[in-house]
């Protein structure tokens, strides 16, 4: 555990040392693991699960041609360079490997989308009138 003395490791404290006399002995293999929910091995791909949550989000909602395929890329990128990571570092974190995998899978799918939307219509004067910004200068009569 951390030797932090603020407030928030107070209370990182408190709920830890609360719960532990009541996780179950089949759990407790897991609870006392290195990468366990007592470490922040555990927490933190816990937290960047909701990263994979807004790309799956941008996944199915997302017109192709709002999608950013620069920072979609260095998402993907980030991806694969965590999931390197995640199996060097000891204790190994298979879970921040997990989260890291599918990181970029979902960004790397959200360029793909994009590079093929721009593909396809690049050829034609295709355009895109986005409902929140209207195109200066026109008029849409």
């Amino acid at each position: 555990m951390s030797k932090g003395r603020g407030p928030l490791s107070a209370l990182y404290h408190t709920v830890i040392n609360s719960v532990d006399p009541v996780v179950p002995k089949v759990a407790r293999p897991f609870w006392e693991a290195p990468a366990g929910p007592k470490t922040v091995f555990f927490w933190a791909p816990f937290g960047k699960w909701a990263l994979v949550l807004a790309g799956l989000g941008d996944l199915l909602n997302r017109p192709p041609q709002v999608v950013s395929v620069n920072q979609s890329g260095i998402l993907a990128t980030t991806g694969l360079i965590w999931s390197r990571y995640s199996v060097v570092i000891i204790p190994k974190n298979y879970s921040l490997l997990a989260v890291n995998l599918v990181v970029f899978l979902t960004q790397g799918w959200l360029v793909v989308k994009a590079l093929r939307w721009r593909r396809e219509n690049s050829k034609g004067n295709a355009e895109f009138r986005h409902s929140y910004f209207s195109n200066a200068g026109e008029d849409d009569d």
